[in-house]
Order: structure tokens, then sequence, then C-alpha cells
């Protein structure tokens, strides 16, 4: 019978530098803070016992474990605050806190406590394959994460970073916006499919002259 799930709204947020709340310290709490550091976020750690990796990782100065139990309050000063725990009570009154404040909130396995779900990630360079459910099916997603990730290859790699570097130095607009699409779905993209990078790059070089020959290429 068809039941009617709320649809999620993609994003992909820029934590560097921000401080993130992780209530929590077993082997899903560690996968959160794993993908948190990655992402460079300052993480804020609360847990009267941690994992191994946890402790390490506090340690050395990575993260910020406070040793005790989740307290009212402590949501406070964070950008956005997760919680993987097994207290039902903890966790409900974790998010009753978060959403007072107008800050995002991420419960594991409690999908009705959630303001954002957290996608299958693969990562391959600059790019990110990620595959969501609506926390409806985990184990789903990381099998259609697995099969989409393994379509990666490494000149798509080579690709979104060169787009990158032509990103920063090119003029907005539409030329090059063609020329990138270009260099992705044209002849460029098919050598370097195939593997001839050189051939690839000289194709490349030779549209760039008519940005260079105006004085737009810097």
């Amino acid at each position: 019978m068809a039941t009617s799930t709320p649809v999620d709204y993609p994003v992909c947020l820029r934590l560097e530098g921000r401080r993130v709340l992780l209530v929590g310290g077993g082997a899903v709490a560690e996968g959160r803070a794993l993908a948190l550091l990655e992402a460079g976020a300052r993480l804020h750690l609360i847990a009267p016992d941690v994992t191994d990796t946890l402790q390490r990782l506090a340690a050395e100065g990575r993260l910020d474990w406070e040793r005790r139990a989740y307290a009212s309050g402590d949501v406070r000063g964070h950008a956005l605050v997760l919680a993987a725990t097994d207290e039902p009570a903890v966790n409900q009154h974790l998010t009753a806190e978060a959403r007072e404040l107008g800050l995002w909130v991420n419960t594991a396995d409690e999908p009705e406590l959630c303001d954002f779900t957290l996608p299958s990630v693969e990562r391959r360079g600059p790019i990110t394959v990620a595959v969501s459910t609506a926390g409806q099916a985990p184990a789903l997603a990381r099998h259609l994460r697995r099969e989409l990730g393994a379509q990666v290859a490494p000149h798509h790699v080579w690709l979104a970073r060169l787009s990158g570097w032509l990103r920063r130095r090119l003029p907005r607009g539409p030329r090059r916006q063609r020329l990138l699409k270009q260099l992705v779905e044209g002849e460029s993209g098919a050598l370097l499919a195939r593997g001839e990078r050189g051939a690839a790059v000289a194709r490349l070089r030779s549209e760039l002259k008519t940005f260079k020959s105006s004085g737009e290429f810097t």
C-alpha cells in the first residue's frame, strides 16, 4: 500500500570552521564524527563513554569531548546538532531544544525527529555521490551508492578539477558556460574518457585561444 513520504530538498553543507554538536559515543556516532571532521567542522562531542577511535581523536585535539551526559542548554552556540544515542528521552529533549532555538537537528534512526537526513556518500576527489531514501531504507541507499560510485572514473575526477580551475580563471558569462559544457560533453570529454589526456588538453588549449585573444583570460 503506497504511503505519502515528504520530499527532501537536497543540499551540500559547507561546515568548514563551524561548531557542530554531536551527542553519543557509539559506532554510529563515530561514523558521524569522521564525516563531520572530514568536512572541517569544529566538533563538540558529549557522551559519558566513546569508542576507541573517538577517544583517540579527542586526545589528538581533533574534537572537543565532554565526558558526561547531555544537559539542558548544550545545543546553544552550535550551527548544527546531531544525536546518536539509544535513549529516546534524551533524543526528544535535545530535538525540542534545538528546534526552539531554530537549529537543525538529526537524530539517528528516528526520522520523525530529523530536520535533515544523512545520505549514503561515496567520494572521488571533488565528486560526491550521495543517495538518500528519506531515511526509509538506509541499506538500499548504501547499495545504490556503491553502484553509482563505481561509475565515477578517474577521468571524471580530473574533469571536475580542471573545470574548477577554469571557473576560477575565466570570466563569467555564456561563453564560459558553453566552454565548460563542451569540456564535459564534447570532444575533450570523449578524449579524456578514452585516456587521451594529451589530445584533450591540446583541444582545450585551442578553444581557450578565443579568450586569450580577446584579453578576457588571465
